[in-house]
């Protein structure tokens, strides 16, 4: 037996592969009939976890949704919970949160919107798309929910409506996070996306959001600049600006139970259905080898869920780059 990692404080769980979505970049909606572990699984999870994204597929798809939650929340009680869904199923998602915060009151949506109207349905290849999120959005926020927020996904077609997206969650009260598109073999039905929008428009567009989350004076939002900023560097060079410790501090759980350094990493560490304990996934020769790997033949990612540990470790530098960046002159190459 290997010696013993430190537990991991950030997961994403993947909980389906079904999906009512047919987006331009991800082929999860093709994927027919990918297993999904039953709920009790879940309470294998470690308690070490202090953030979880639950994603999918489209994540109430998933009939036994609230169990899973029930499950997740047991096993994690000090972790802070956000479902990422694309919100087309307005109806059924306000019936089946109505269950889920009576199971953690302070649970997070993520609402999935790649453009502002017509851009989001072209994105999502679904009629009236963005009309069916604000339903979705405004019945969550009659339940009382003020954890919630859009999460845009940077890709060339929709690239100038990030800073739009962006401006109609601040109008609308709500959170505004986003991620780049990047390939996966074990997620996003294994697509090979070549992702390469326009850099010009790029940079005027993280300029104008970066500005604005640095126009607050909450620290949230100070640290989502940087971490909007170091994306943009990531998305120019492939460059990590910060290590971000796959398999260490994160890991991505599929719906058959099997486990990666990360969404993009394809390094199986261990199925969860074959264990008694995380310990004893966390801390095998499979998981080792995977960290290996990470580290031997791994391409670079960075993305919220990994990036939020690698920021949480460098607080100094962090803390330079806002201060400069909000007293001074925002630069990006």
């Amino acid at each position: 037996m290997n010696k013993k990692t430190e537990m991991p404080i950030d997961a994403v769980i993947g909980i389906n592969y079904k999906c009512n979505s047919r987006c331009i970049m991800c082929d999860i909606w093709k994927v027919k009939d990918f297993p999904e572990i039953p709920p009790e699984e879940y309470l294998k999870l470690p308690s070490s976890l202090l953030d979880i994204n639950i994603s999918g597929g489209e994540t109430f798809l998933r009939q036994d949704i609230v169990e899973v939650i029930a499950a997740v929340k047991q096993a994690c009680p000090k972790a802070r919970l956000v479902i990422s869904t694309n919100g087309f199923l307005p109806e059924v998602i306000e019936s089946q949160m109505k269950k889920i915060l009576k199971i953690d009151p302070g649970i997070g949506v993520a609402i999935s919107v790649d453009g502002v109207g017509d851009m989001h349905e072209k994105v999502r290849r679904i009629p009236d798309a963005y009309n069916k999120c604000v339903d979705t959005l405004e019945r969550l926020q009659s339940l009382g929910m003020t954890n919630l927020r859009w999460g845009f996904t940077i890709i060339p077609e929709n690239v100038e409506h990030f800073g739009k997206v962006y401006d109609d969650a601040i109008k609308k009260g709500i959170q505004f996070t986003h991620s780049f598109a990047q390939s996966s073999e074990n997620y996003f039905g294994g697509k090979h996306i070549e992702n390469h929008p326009d850099v010009n428009i790029l940079r005027d567009q993280y300029i104008h959001i970066i500005k604005g989350e640095l126009r607050s004076w909450n620290l949230k939002r100070w640290a989502r600049a940087y971490y909007a900023f170091s994306l943009y560097k990531f998305i120019i060079d492939r460059h990590q600006v910060l290590n971000n410790d796959p398999g260490k501090k994160f890991f991505f759980l599929s719906s058959d139970g099997m486990t990666y350094p990360s969404v993009v990493h394809n390094f199986p560490m261990g199925d969860i259905t074959k264990i008694k304990k995380w310990e004893d996934l966390w801390n095998s020769p499979e998981a080792e080898k995977a960290r290996e790997k990470v580290m031997t033949d791994g391409e670079p990612a960075w993305m919220i869920c990994t990036a939020r540990t690698a920021i949480k470790k460098h607080p100094f530098r962090v803390g330079i780059w806002v201060l400069k960046s909000k007293f001074g002159k925002v630069k990006l190459p």
